[in-house]
């Protein structure tokens, strides 16, 4: 179960963000992550129960680097269209990247069990579009760009995930957008 405080964190986040991003029929909609402190990434990932090797790896790199911190980005976005936005966590920087890219967070709140549970992917940044497509199943699309060969953000190209009543499946399909103007937003 969770805190209260921690209940009350994230109606503060959602209130923060309250500016919800609304797609078009086949349209894209680039995800707008804003900064969130160190302390409110710390109470997002230890009071969700997500991976300890996330939340050992983000202390980790508070500590190891404490001139040049890792960061931490938050959006939100309906992705079930059941009025409830999904939180998108991207922590990225010192000692919070591989060679597959950054951590991406997706919660959902589980209204039943009172809880977030949540599902996580690697980007190589957080250009990160949705695509409104829910003609597969059910599934919403998303665009999550990759890491290229020598460690940095592939141009152009994304992978495509698909996400579905908090189930986040990554396929083999590259996506590649030529330009900004393919962007909705």
């Amino acid at each position: 179960m969770m805190s209260r405080g921690f209940l009350d964190f994230l109606l503060l986040i959602t209130a923060m963000l309250a500016t919800p991003a609304w797609a078009q029929e086949k349209c894209l909609v680039k995800l707008e992550f804003e900064n969130i402190t160190h302390e409110q990434v710390s109470a997002l990932i230890n009071d969700t129960g997500v991976p300890a090797i996330i939340a050992a790896s983000w202390q980790s790199a508070l500590n190891k680097f404490p001139t040049k911190h890792p960061k931490g980005k938050i959006a939100k976005y309906d992705l079930n269209g059941d009025g409830i936005e999904e939180t998108i966590l991207y922590l990225s920087g010192a000692g919070m990247c591989g060679q597959g890219g950054c951590h991406l967070i997706f919660f959902q709140l589980d209204p039943e069990n009172e809880k977030l549970a949540y599902q996580t992917a690697r980007s190589g940044s957080a250009d990160i579009l949705i695509l409104d497509d829910r003609s597969n199943n059910g599934f919403h699309n998303i665009a999550i760009k990759p890491r290229d060969k020598t460690g940095l953000p592939a141009a152009n190209e994304y992978t495509r995930y698909r996400w579905k009543n908090g189930d986040l499946k990554q396929t083999d399909e590259i996506i590649r957008f030529q330009h900004r103007s393919d962007h909705c937003d």
